[in-house]
């Protein structure tokens, strides 16, 4: 299997984590409010934690294709990280941006949860 297959592999099946740990954040505006909201949203967090590791490190095994007798005939002198004649798209980079903001959900899924105080009075406007 090539490095583009693995890539599309790890990164699909990070996205299928992120997909499930969704699914569990919808669950928790069903449950009441307490211990279980915690230790689902704790699950989440790592389960979101573990899709950025997964697939960022698709994101780092797709430039390895770079250096295959494939895409050297295409792009000339290209070598891991160096594209030679070819450029990398938007595509690339936008899913670099995108696992760069998913670093920010686990952190999200420990802080959501919030022991629900009595509210405060709206400030009045004088």
């Amino acid at each position: 299997m090539g490095s583009g297959a693995t890539s599309a592999v790890l990164c699909s099946g990070g996205c299928a984590l992120l997909a499930v740990s969704s699914l569990l954040a919808i669950i928790t505006i069903f449950l009441p409010s307490g211990a279980c909201e915690r230790r689902i949203c704790t699950l989440a967090g790592y389960m979101q934690m573990a899709a950025v590791f997964i697939m960022a490190s698709g994101l780092l095994v797709y430039p390895f294709g770079l250096n295959s007798a494939l895409v050297k005939s295409f792009c000339g002198d290209s070598g891991i990280y160096y594209a030679g004649d070819c450029q990398i798209g938007w595509g690339y980079m936008l899913a670099i941006v995108g696992v760069m903001l998913t670093l920010f959900l686990p952190f999200f899924a420990k802080y959501a949860p919030k022991e629900h105080l009595s509210p405060t009075p709206l400030p009045t406007i004088l």
